[in-house]
């Protein structure tokens, strides 16, 4: 499996801040069949490819939602704030309401044999 392949997914709900081009704080639900999301998980749209410039993950930093708290799981069917940030420079524009992101092993868990 390579990192790009998606394990879990996300549905965007609503994107409530951009504090700069490559954070986004969004509430999304875990439609994933399966697989829960945590923190640290990277994300790209589903239908990204390595040649429309959409490329580079996503990070997972933080989820939670008011009254319950910090999320250390999020698991299928249950949706949060979640704030998603990329390495500097990168556009986090197609991260839109209603958007799929999938759910992607970072390259260094499929390096190092942790994809399954």
């Amino acid at each position: 499996m390579s990192g790009t392949e998606p394990v879990g997914l996300l549905k965007v709900v609503i994107v409530y801040e951009r504090p700069s081009v490559n954070r986004v704080i969004c509430h999304a639900r875990c439609v994933s069949v399966g697989r829960s999301v945590f923190p640290g998980d990277s994300v790209l749209p589903v239908d990204s490819s390595p040649e429309d410039g959409r490329g580079c993950p996503a990070r997972v930093l933080r989820m939670y939602r008011q009254p319950v708290g910090e999320f250390t799981e999020l698991t299928p069917g249950w949706s949060a704030v979640i704030d998603l940030e990329a390495p500097e420079g990168t556009d986090l524009s197609w991260v839109q309401p209603m958007a799929n992101l999938g759910v992607v092993l970072p390259a260094a868990d499929v390096e190092e044999g942790k994809a399954g």
